[in-house]
């Protein structure tokens, strides 16, 4: 049995994986027209620079659908694990998969 500090460990490790791969699909989103705007521009290097390894695989990988297809599906899972603590999972089910970015 875990105790209630483990469990908030865990609980934030998984958030922190949420904001990541939120921000990794986000990134696979956004196109080069969007990189005209300075917000999105300086959003795409803050991910690029954030998560180096995960943006290299991406470009340099064969098949980069593959990888946004598992960074989506970590995006959702990580959502689906935080709505079942935060609303239950009825609600969690509901909405699964949450993609939106």
């Amino acid at each position: 049995m875990i105790n209630v500090n483990e469990e908030l460990d865990i609980l934030h490790e998984i958030q922190q994986l949420e904001k990541k791969y939120g921000k990794l699909v986000w990134y696979a989103r956004s196109s080069s027209k969007d990189d005209k705007n300075k917000a999105v521009s300086m959003s795409l290097k803050n991910v690029e620079d954030l998560h180096p390894t995960e943006v290299d695989n991406y470009f340099k990988s064969e098949s980069p659908e593959w990888t946004h297809g598992f960074n989506s599906g970590m995006l959702a899972g990580m959502r689906y694990v935080l709505q079942i603590v935060e609303e239950g999972k009825e609600a969690a089910d509901t909405d699964f998969p949450m993609l939106d970015t």
